[in-house]
């Protein structure tokens, strides 16, 4: 298996993190970028159990290197050029990590949870086991 050095793992139970994935897939040109929803054998491999414990963050793993909370999705928004990305000079890290830690914290009630984990089978930019 080809080892991708931008990594995203995501809550594949969460149904805003699922869309967000879709959002990255669909922005992601280049398709350099590997997905693994946090409860895969992938994840449990390669992330520390504190990381797979919490659940409240996006994790991006880049270079062996692990970033949470607004710093994955601001290096995620880089990582596909997109606009959005500007929003890191605008907003504290300190700010963005409130707004981020407040919306993690009340994504299964506005959003809703999958009753299983799903994920494109196929679809070689995602690592599962």
């Amino acid at each position: 298996m080809m080892k991708s050095n931008f990594v995203i793992y995501y809550d594949g139970f969460c149904i805003l993190c699922s869309r967000a994935m879709d959002f990255s897939l669909s922005h992601d040109h280049s398709k350099n970028i590997y997905y693994s929803p946090i409860q895969s054998d992938y994840a449990k491999r390669t992330l520390d159990q504190k990381y797979i414990d919490d659940m409240n963050t996006v994790i991006v793993k880049k270079n062996n290197k692990i970033f949470t909370k607004s710093k994955a999705a601001f290096m995620i928004l880089n990582q596909l050029n997109h606009p959005l990305r500007y929003f890191k000079f605008i907003l504290p890290s300190f700010l963005a990590d409130i707004c981020y830690d407040f919306v993690a914290k009340k994504r299964y009630n506005w959003f809703g949870k999958k009753e299983e984990c799903i994920f494109p089978m196929h679809n070689s930019q995602f690592l599962i086991d």
